[in-house]
């Protein structure tokens, strides 16, 4: 067990067959894939397993630069019952502080994840993004 919690320290390569199905509709900029298994295998973000699912974490520095350590959860699939995200909100705070991290961070592409998080979560910035228009979409000038 990790920080008191049901989680245990997992092999990525042993754990992903049980989750590779749920991670076909991750947001592929959280690296849910060959990235985010070789920075486990090398260190850098560590795959943490229980009977609710998985979760890859990284310890990163505040992106505003104020020397603050934030927890950056860059995978958490649940193959387990429902209500995994509230059952381990309070898990995952023992892990960030054990950590030294004062922040917990996490992306997503669900736009409805707000309905599930337990109320102590916000947004704390929005990304726009669009395709790079051709030069037929151009105006003449």
């Amino acid at each position: 067990m990790i920080s008191g919690t049901p989680f245990l320290i997992g092999d990525v390569d042993e754990t992903w067959p049980r989750i590779a199905h749920l991670v076909a509709g991750v947001d592929p900029s959280d690296n849910a894939g060959d990235d985010l298994r070789r920075d486990c295998r090398e260190g850098r973000a560590l795959c943490l397993t229980s009977d609710d699912g998985v979760l890859v974490i990284q310890l990163m520095p505040d992106r505003s630069g104020s020397g603050d350590l934030e927890l950056f959860v860059r995978l958490a699939v649940s193959d387990g019952e429902s209500g995994a995200i509230q059952r381990n909100d309070a898990h995952l705070d023992a892990i960030a502080r054990e950590l030294g991290a004062k922040r917990l961070v996490f992306h997503t592409l669900r736009s409805g994840m707000h309905r599930v998080l337990n109320p102590t979560w916000h947004v704390r910035y929005t990304a726009f993004e669009r395709l790079v228009n051709g030069p037929e979409s151009r105006t003449a000038g």
